[in-house]
C-alpha cells in the first residue's frame, strides 16, 4: 500500500486568478477608503481643515487612528449616545481591519491539481498556529463589501451630525525646500556670516 504523493502548492502570486487578484485589491481600496473616512472623522472633532487633519494624521497606525478618534468624541460628545454609537461603528471597522488583515496579511497558494485557492494563515501569538483554509473570490468580495460598508456608516453617522474639518480658507503655500542640501545650504551660509 502505497501513501499519495504530497501536494505541491503553488505559491507564486503571478499564477493566481485575475478574478481573485481583482478581489484582493478590492479589500485594499476598501480600506484605504475607510481609514480615510476616520481621518477625517479625527478633522472634525479637532475642528481643524481637511489639510491639517491629512498632516497631522497620514502617518498614524489604523489603531491609533482608532483610539484618538474615540478619545476626541469622548471629549467632544454633547450626550453619551454618541459616544457609544461611535464606539460601536469604530468597533465595526476594527473587525472589518481584521478581517482585511486576514486578506492582505497571509499568502495564497493554489492547488495545481484542483486549483483551488487557499490562504495560508500563520500566527504565533504564544503558540504557533499554520492553517491553510479555502478560499473564493466571493468570500473576498463579501469582506471588500463590509469593509467599504463599516466606513459608510461612520461617514453616514458624521454627516448626520456634521462632523467634518472646516474648508480650508487660506491658501496652501509651495513646499518649502527641506531636504538635506538644503539644510547644508543653510548651515554653510550661518557659518560664513561668522
Amino acid at each position: 500500500m502505497s501513501a499519495e504523493p504530497p501536494i505541491i502548492y503553488d505559491f507564486d502570486p503571478r499564477n493566481l486568478p485575475p478574478e481573485l487578484l481583482r478581489a484582493v485589491g478590492l479589500v485594499v481600496a476598501a480600506s484605504a477608503r475607510t481609514e480615510a473616512i476616520v481621518q477625517t472623522l479625527i478633522g472634525g472633532l479637532l475642528q481643524i481643515d481637511e489639510i491639517e487633519a491629512i498632516a497631522l494624521s497620514a502617518h498614524m497606525s489604523a489603531p491609533l487612528r482608532d483610539q484618538i478618534a474615540r478619545s476626541l468624541m469622548e471629549i467632544n460628545a454633547v450626550s453619551p449616545s454618541l459616544v457609544h454609537e461611535v464606539d460601536a461603528l469604530l468597533d465595526v471597522i476594527g473587525e472589518a481591519a481584521r478581517r482585511r488583515n486576514a486578506i492582505v496579511h497571509n499568502s495564497f497558494v493554489q492547488n495545481p491539481d484542483t486549483g483551488q485557492i487557499l490562504s495560508l494563515r500563520e500566527a504565533a501569538r504564544g503558540s504557533l498556529r499554520v492553517e491553510l483554509k479555502p478560499v473564493t473570490v466571493e468570500e473576498i468580495e463579501q469582506e471588500a463589501a463590509l469593509i467599504y460598508e463599516s466606513g459608510m456608516a461612520l461617514y453616514e453617522f458624521m454627516t448626520l451630525y456634521e462632523i467634518f474639518p472646516h474648508d480650508r480658507t487660506r491658501s496652501v503655500g509651495l513646499p518649502l525646500k527641506r531636504g538635506k542640501k538644503a539644510r547644508e545650504s543653510l548651515v554653510k551660509g550661518a557659518l560664513q556670516k561668522r
